[in-house]
């Protein structure tokens, strides 16, 4: 990860996967203060296991649709397993967010990869549809 622009509170972002105290801080910051802090925030729901991540999907989800330029930079990448994450854990969390990127959604849905197919980011596309 790139070093945070000077702008940035780094203390809002995690420094590791245990770096509670950095989630509530930009849980308690609240949007839009961490609009630039979105990309850098979003790494950390790529594993769900990770302890960060469970109190700040939640978070992010109900940023609604000003979170889909961001999430649409994780839909078009190549990491799967971060695609379902975010699908499931954000996307399916906030239908805002989930008519955000609807297109988007009904592309992965329709025309997988094949590191999507084997995740099934296909599946979670077309479980957030509904």
């Amino acid at each position: 990860m790139p070093p945070p622009s000077p702008l940035i509170p780094v203390a809002l972002i995690p420094a590791h996967k245990h770096d509670l105290d950095a989630v509530q801080a930009a849980i308690a910051a609240g949007w839009p203060a961490v609009l630039p802090l979105l990309p850098a925030l979003l790494e950390w729901v790529q594993d769900m296991n990770w302890p960060v991540a469970t109190p700040l999907a939640p978070f992010l989800a109900s940023i609604g649709a000003p979170l889909a330029p961001a999430v649409r930079q994780v839909l078009d990448g190549d990491d799967a397993i971060w695609k379902t994450n975010v699908i499931l854990q954000l996307v399916m969390r906030s239908p805002a967010l989930r008519d955000a990127l609807a297109a988007d959604l009904r592309r992965l849905a329709a025309h997988p990869s094949a590191g999507d197919r084997a995740e099934e980011v296909d599946q979670a596309a077309l479980e957030a549809l509904g």
